[in-house]
């Protein structure tokens, strides 16, 4: 008895410096860069770094974090295991939000894309929900969604699309045709959101025992 309690107190012991020997290398991270050279030499799939969008992530964690500043850690702990969440990058970006249709042109002929988007133009002054010609129409994985893009930033879809979602004489609930040569893509767009500055922040995850 005596030697399992020894034990159990060596172990607890081990864990504390561990944690402490832990907060100390964590401390010492302070850019995206440094946390994923830790990453690398940690080599462990629990630990990950994590974004997390004010538009996106509504949990009390991560709305903690984005009121916090770089270099912040939270610490939650369960029975088995202490999981550290450090922020090491917040940006204040411009997010555009868009439902579009697509038509691949590779897979269509310029013939049977323009008969589909007279039919749309004209359901639509109709009175037919974009969402509804979006599941009817789009070739895009979001079809399911009503065409609708979610909040995204620069880069996230083809420059051409994205120079018309963030053109300010684009009026709302408007719908505009655009072409991605590159690609030979043909999208159909209705402007749902006024460009919006979003809060978004890097987290660095690490579990420990």
């Amino acid at each position: 008895m005596k030697t399992f309690i020894r034990l159990t107190i060596c172990l607890l012991t081990l864990s504390v410096y561990a944690q402490k020997d832990l907060e100390k290398e964590l401390d010492t991270i302070v850019t995206v860069e440094q946390a994923e050279k830790f990453l690398v030499n940690k080599k462990s799939r629990k630990n990950k770094i994590l974004i997390f969008n004010e538009e996106k992530h509504k949990t009390k964690l991560a709305t903690k974090l984005l009121s916090t500043s770089v270099g912040s850690t939270e610490v939650v702990k369960s029975e088995f295991t202490t999981t550290h969440y450090k922020v090491i990058d917040k940006t204040d970006e411009r997010h555009y939000r868009i439902s579009y249709i697509f038509f691949d042109g590779n897979a269509l002929d310029a013939t049977q894309i323009v008969e589909y988007k007279n039919e749309i133009f004209k359901s639509y002054e109709e009175g037919i929900s974009f969402d509804d010609l979006a599941k009817r129409y789009s070739m895009d994985k979001n079809a399911k969604r009503g065409g609708d893009s979610g909040w995204l930033k620069e880069g996230s879809l083809p420059v051409e699309v994205e120079e018309q979602a963030f053109n300010l004489d684009n009026k709302l609930d408007t719908l505009y045709t655009i072409r991605v040569p590159e690609s030979n893509g043909f999208y159909i767009v209705l402007k749902t959101e006024r460009i919006k500055k979003i809060k978004e922040i890097k987290v660095l995850k690490v579990i420990a025992k």
